[in-house]
């Protein structure tokens, strides 16, 4: 990479931390906390809670426009606070954060934040009518600032702001009304030549000025000192871990924003707040509290793959937004996030510390804002504003979640109903639940997902591969069968028809689950597995737990009893050392258990077959996936089949090169068994053929998809029970909403994506479901990336292609795919996107432009270039009117109106 590249990549890196950071990591300075003194400022920009309750109305679209109308505040805004000397700590929401540090200059930093103030808000007032397609808005600020000792701690990979003076500064911005400026005592005493009108308790109103000072200022801080080429390497890395990886993978891809940048995305946010803890009387004790909540959030985080966005202040202490599902989608994020609280809440180095939490789920738009000068990645929506809401008002150390979140964790947790509670900015009364405890029941596995009385659609030929390997088994020929496929393609059902056979001949069953949040949880389905094996049950204590460690150990063989200090390690259950285990290193330690484990399963296997099954490998734990490794090395000559149950892994294991290794890969339904599937589901002779196409064409032959979209036509009454108990079917279809939890699993699959590889599927959605290969080139810029990006994207199966006299056409190999990613894109890079293609298509095809009538009409529409899309859908209207085309014809027409609507309406304005 070259010098020019790499200062933009550091320069773009710059902006997302405060400048006191980066002048740290300029002069090699390491103080991991500082007590100075400064004035804060909070800087609130009114309006936008009313914009975005009404905005919310027009979908998606209106927290991406709620953003850009907020960044065109923001950059200005961001340039006068710069000006004046002052450093920006935060971006909350529709608000920044400043703080101005004493510098001993002519101005102190009351007067110079004073100064910002008064220029911030005369900006304000003059571009306070602000116009959205929700209508026109009035926009105010209000300004509080507060001046004193200020705790500023350096994390190594973020930063935290605290004290009196910043506790205080919330409460002062909230006296504040719109247009005013209200200060504590210690600005009033340090700001000369200002007017100020007494308010109570020690706040002052400014009224106005004396004399101006601002064109006296020259130089009120320290110049950033400039970066020597020569260590720009170093500068980068300094500033890696204050960015998550994959933002700097996106600098590196591309060092600039701008409005096209962001996803909708359908996630659950949290707002934890915390508070106890004394900041400048004992800087030592605040620096090991603070240390040790960081730390704990940020290694629970890990466990879950959710994303700590930002801490900021708060009246009572600070507080940090945490997000699950961005930049990572998972299937159960609003388990993994009351997960993550609970186990918050139940640490034990955080028993000092006074914590709330409030979480809700639904639609956030993820995304930059501030300006080049300084910005932060951040998520904004409703439902963003509402669990901030439940935070707020939460009591100490309770968990308060939204109805919806409650709806998707209520079978793993225990509730209480709270009622309903009014929040300001929502005009309705909402349900929220209080989180008391998890539920104690085992987590549903394969023996018990599904009836086994359901019959299982389209896997013949498996089932008659499997049942050629149980013989092998029974007779001393270890076997490993391994199944695969895509998330939703029926592995778990299957595994579970091969398990239903496996019991009619007399196997023994033992069986350990993966967990999607596991990889930090070492040995995990082992000890699910091994706790079968030594007969645990749920109410068991610490005692009885080892009286069946021990009983079951000397059945196997006596001599194991020397060990049970490292089986009793695995498991959690504390058994003395003996002479044998008091001085074996770990290395050693992990390959007896290893030994023991063997042991166990050759033990089962000499009464009974045995089979072994591991569930949702792709999610197994390093140590998890060696003790498999080696169980499979050596099976070779026993009555034991390991069956493993998994989504296409990342690397080869070991156990795939066995010689008595199958694999069963399962392909999607055809049309008559994803038809047969749903007429098993609702117990039915046959299926309309209006609901068949449309099931048929929107699951592609996904079994979990086919069962997800049937129950949404339930849910929304497409399908219903009539008064007999048999399922009907209405006569219409409008409006089909794709269930919430099939796009979570695709964009889970696209989230896993390198930056490049889904940045070319987000373009290549704009082109629709099927594309040429020729326009996809000519819109893409950078062409080694598309030709990598493409050929990746076909060897994971979510593009194919065809080639036929030389025209080479690619395919979602799911709509629901093109539909999911097209579905992430921000509104103005979709639109950037269209007209991007419309032009080329318009220039490239110039020759054969009547093929190309319908596309451009297309393209050219919803790139909002309303001209062009009048222009060419009245031509594809024409030409379809002359083939007798009408239907087409009509649409394309009815675009053309539209598209003539539209051009009034920007016309008028």
């Amino acid at each position: 990479m070259d010098i020019a590249k790499k200062r933009k990549i550091f320069f773009s890196m710059a902006g997302f931390v405060p400048e006191r950071i980066l002048l740290k990591k300029l002069r090699k300075l390491d103080k991991p906390c500082e007590i100075f003194d400064a004035t804060l400022c909070y800087a609130d920009i009114s309006g936008f809670t009313a914009m975005s309750e009404r905005i919310a109305h027009i979908g998606k679209e209106g927290s991406e426009e709620l953003t850009r109308v907020i960044n065109s505040f923001f950059e200005p805004l961001i340039k006068i606070i710069t000006k004046w000397g002052g450093d920006i700590y935060r971006f909350g929401g529709d608000a920044i954060i400043a703080f101005f540090p004493e510098t001993g200059g002519d101005f102190s930093s009351a007067q110079r934040a004073l100064g910002a103030g008064i220029e911030a808000i005369g900006y304000v007032q003059r571009f306070s009518r602000v116009k959205t397609r929700a209508g026109v808005f009035g926009i105010g600020m209000h300004i509080g600032l507060t001046r004193g000792r200020v705790y500023f701690s350096d994390l190594k990979s973020d930063y935290f702001l605290a004290g009196r003076s910043a506790s205080r500064l919330i409460e002062i911005v909230d006296t504040a009304k719109a247009g005013e400026i209200v200060v504590d005592t210690g600005v009033k005493q340090k700001a000369k030549d200002v007017i100020f009108k007494n308010l109570r308790n020690g706040l002052w109103l400014y009224e106005g000025i004396k004399r101006l000072f601002s064109s006296e200022i020259t130089s009120v801080v320290s110049p950033v000192p400039q970066v020597k080429l020569k260590n720009i390497d170093d500068l980068i890395n300094d500033l890696k871990p204050y960015l998550p990886d994959w933002l700097y993978k996106r600098i590196e891809l591309q060092p600039y924003f701008d409005q096209s940048d962001g996803e909708h995305r359908k996630a659950v946010v949290i707002f934890l707040h915390f508070s106890g803890t004394s900041y400048e009387d004992n800087s030592d004790k605040a620096d090991t509290e603070l240390n040790t909540l960081y730390q704990e959030v940020k290694q629970c985080l890990v466990r879950y793959d959710g994303w700590l966005n930002k801490m900021d202040v708060y009246k009572d202490g600070g507080r940090m937004l945490v997000v699950f599902g961005f930049p990572k989608a998972y299937e159960d994020c609003e388990k993994r996030a009351v997960l993550f609280s609970y186990e918050i809440l139940q640490a034990s180095d955080l028993k000092g510390i006074d914590i709330k939490i409030g979480i809700n789920a639904g639609f956030i738009f993820a995304g930059p804002v501030g300006s080049r000068l300084r910005r932060e990645w951040t998520v904004m929506g409703d439902t963003v504003n509402l669990a901030a809401r439940l935070s707020a008002h939460a009591k100490n150390r309770t968990i308060v979640v939204s109805e919806v979140v409650y709806n998707k964790t209520y079978p793993n947790f225990e509730y209480q109903p709270l009622g309903k509670k009014r929040y300001k900015g929502k005009k309705k009364e909402i349900f929220c639940y209080r989180v008391l405890k998890k539920k104690t029941v085992a987590q549903k596995g394969l023996l018990r997902s599904i009836s086994e009385g359901e019959r299982i659609v389209g896997r013949k030929a498996e089932v008659k591969g499997f049942k050629k390997l149980i013989p092998l088994v029974e007779k001393s020929r270890g076997q490993i069968c391994g199944i695969t496929g895509e998330p939703g393609m029926g592995k778990s059902r299957l595994a579970l028809e091969f398990l239903g056979i496996l019991k009619k001949r007399g196997f023994d069953i033992l069986s350990g689950n993966c967990l999607a949040y596991g990889r930090a949880l070492s040995y995990h389905p082992w000890v699910e597995l091994l706790k079968t094996f030594f007969d645990f049950s749920p109410g068991d204590t610490p005692s009885l737990q080892r009286k069946k460690i021990r009983q079951a150990v000397m059945k196997v063989d006596k001599k194991l009893t020397n060990w049970l200090q490292v089986i009793g390690e695995v498991m959690g259950i504390t058994f003395p050392e003996t002479k044998f285990t008091k001085f074996l290193d770990a290395r050693v330690k992990k390959q007896r258990f290893f030994d023991i484990v063997f042991e166990f399963i050759s033990y089962l296997a000499e009464h009974r077959p045995t089979c072994i099954v591991l569930e949702d490998l792709h999610w197994a734990d390093s140590v998890s996936m060696e003790l498999l490794n080696y169980i499979g090395r050596n099976i070779g000559d026993k009555k034991v089949l390991l069956l493993l149950v998994f989504r296409p892994l990342s690397r080869k294991e070991e156990f795939m090169e066995k010689e008595f290794y199958r694999e069963i890969f399962l392909k999607e339904l055809n049309s008559a068994e994803t038809a047969e599937l749903v007429e098993n589901m609702l117990d039915i002779s046959s299926l309309p053929p209006s609901f068949k196409r449309l099931i048929i064409e929107k699951s592609q032959g996904n079994p979990f998809y086919v069962e997800e979209i049937v129950k949404s036509f339930i849910e929304q009454g497409l399908i219903y029970e009539d008064m007999r108990g048999a399922w009907q079917f209405s006569r219409g279809i409008r409006d089909i909403q794709i269930p919430d939890n099939v796009e979570g699993i695709i964009l889970n699959r696209i989230d896993h994506l390198d930056l490049y590889e889904r940045d070319v599927l987000q373009t290549a959605s704009v082109l629709g479901r099927e594309f040429d290969k020729s326009i996809i080139e000519g819109i893409y810029q950078n062409k080694n990336v598309l030709k990598r990006s493409l050929r990746n994207l076909k060897r994971l199966d979510l593009l194919t292609s065809q080639r036929d006299k030389g025209r080479v056409r690619y395919f979602f190999k799911h709509i629901l795919t093109q539909e999911v990613a097209y579905g992430t894109i921000s509104f103005a890079r979709k639109r950037e996107l269209h007209r991007t293609t419309a032009e080329f298509i318009e220039t490239k095809f110039k020759k054969r432009r009547d093929e190309f009538l319908g596309l451009l009409s297309h393209h050219y529409y919803y790139g909002m270039a309303y001209d062009k899309a009048l222009q060419y859908s009245v031509e594809a209207g024409e030409k379809a009117k002359r083939v007798y085309a009408n239907e087409e014809a009509i649409e394309f027409f009815t675009r053309a109106i539209d598209s003539y609507e539209k051009l009034e309406e920007q016309v008028t304005q």
